[in-house]
């Protein structure tokens, strides 16, 4: 009997093991992709592996959302993460305690190269703006940046310049949990010396702000447009002002891709549609113009005429090959509302957002879809080397569910217990069933 009951669980436990090796799918290698932007990206795993775990390597796009896989909590893992792809066809996440609506392309920053991610460094949920940190993804290590700042007072990243050696960043004048009514400023952080130079005024930390229209570098990295209200400023690395442009009301900087690549003209994205007190229909509905300015005056400039895009807003992420403008386009969220000017709202912000759409818009009118990530995906920034040479379309990587982090346990040895208890009750049952089977009599 004995026997009987250990062969039961030996064989209970190795069914299971099958069963479950089936869903995760341990054998999976990635599938390398190449030095090309992936036609389409998966979820990722709830309990993927960190970049410092298992660095990626270079990435093609970092990738964040509102699933399991991009959200926790910190009791037992971390409130916010983010994806980086690598080209190598791994997903690697950063984590962020105690903030789960972290944007990739705003709050984490793609290097031009793909290789290093810029994030505010954050203490716990209390605190915020201590330091930028830099994390290299191809060895997992952190440089931790604070540009000669108090404690608490730097830095959100804006924009990488070209070379990838400097930033444009905002600094608090004093830090949130040091008053109610923090105020921030613009400033371009040198990472080689870890210094600073303001160059904007200063504004409420938490005013209704466009995040996506804060700044652009140049494509020499000389110069900045920078967003003062509705007011674009053109400066150069010292601070110094070159010239200044008021904005038409429903006019934008269309994003950190904002000047041409021959830096001549600087794109404004500019809105047709509903502004304040919108509903969803209302804000699907608005239509964005890209128009242009002179970069070097500041007046208002012709330009490539392309497609107008429908939906909530767009962001430029920078222009492919010389000569298609390449943008995110954000769908809103499920009853998503626009209330008066006096609310908070962010265009592309994280609760805004239900779906993106990467795309690309050709002069002439043409449009097309470049990448169109799962529901879920709610965020995204893109390698500035493999936008501009035009390297999309490459094949789609799926997220592997090992290496994996130690929360795994949390949802596999239940599901292991689970399996093993039906596979043994499996057994069970059908052991009963055969010994109550009526034998047949041997004929006298």
């Amino acid at each position: 009997m004995l026997r009987r009951v250990a062969a039961g669980a030996a064989a209970s436990l190795l069914i299971s093991a099958l069963i479950l090796a089936a869903f995760v799918r341990p054998w999976q290698r990635p599938d390398p992709v190449g030095d090309v932007v992936p036609g389409g990206v998966s979820l990722p795993w709830m309990w993927q592996a960190t970049v410092r775990m298992d660095p990626p390597g270079p990435a093609s796009v970092l990738i964040g959302g509102d699933t399991a896989g991009f959200q926790g909590a910190d009791f037992y893992d971390s409130e916010g993460k983010i994806a980086a792809v690598g080209r190598g066809g791994k997903y690697r996440t950063l984590l962020y305690g105690g903030k789960n609506t972290i944007i990739a392309g705003e709050d984490v920053l793609l290097s031009p190269d793909g290789r290093r991610a810029a994030q505010e460094y954050l203490v716990d949920s209390t605190e915020s703006g201590t330091g930028l940190d830099i994390v290299d993804l191809t060895t997992g290590r952190s440089t931790l940046y604070r540009g000669g700042q108090p404690e608490g007072r730097c830095c959100v990243p804006v924009a990488w310049a070209p070379d990838g050696q400097s930033m444009l960043v905002e600094v608090y004048d004093r830090a949130p949990f040091e008053s109610d009514t923090a105020t921030m400023r613009l400033a371009l952080l040198d990472l080689a010396t870890d210094r600073l130079v303001v160059l904007g005024a200063s504004h409420d930390a938490w005013e209704n702000i466009r995040t996506a229209s804060r700044g652009a570098f140049s494509p020499d990295g000389q110069l900045m447009a920078i967003t003062e209200g509705q007011t674009v400023k053109l400066v150069d690395r010292t601070g110094k002002m070159l010239w200044n442009a008021g904005l038409p009301d429903r006019q934008y900087l269309a994003g950190a891709g904002a000047f041409s690549d021959d830096g001549t003209r600087i794109a404004i994205a500019g809105l047709d549609g509903c502004l304040q007190d919108c509903d969803e229909p209302a804000l699907a509905a608005r239509r964005w113009t890209i128009g242009y300015l002179d970069a070097a005056t500041g007046r208002p400039a012709t330009g490539p005429a392309l497609a107008t895009i429908t939906g909530s807003a767009i962001r430029a992420l920078g222009w492919s090959q010389g000569r298609d403008l390449v943008v995110l386009r954000y769908e809103p969220e499920d009853d998503a509302e626009r209330l008066p000017a006096n609310t908070y709202w962010n265009d592309t912000g994280w609760e805004e957002t239900g779906h993106i759409t990467l795309l690309v818009l050709e002069p002439g009118g043409g449009t097309r879809t470049l990448l169109d990530p799962p529901d879920g995906v709610l965020t995204m920034d893109v390698a500035r080397d493999l936008l501009s040479a035009g390297h999309f379309g490459g094949p789609e990587p799926r997220a592997g569910p090992f290496p994996a982090r130690s929360i795994a346990a949390l949802v596999l040895i239940p599901l292991a217990l689970a399996l093993s208890l039906a596979t043994g009750l499996l057994l069970l049952l059908t052991h009963h069933l055969r010994t109550r089977r009526p034998r047949s009599r041997r004929p006298a």
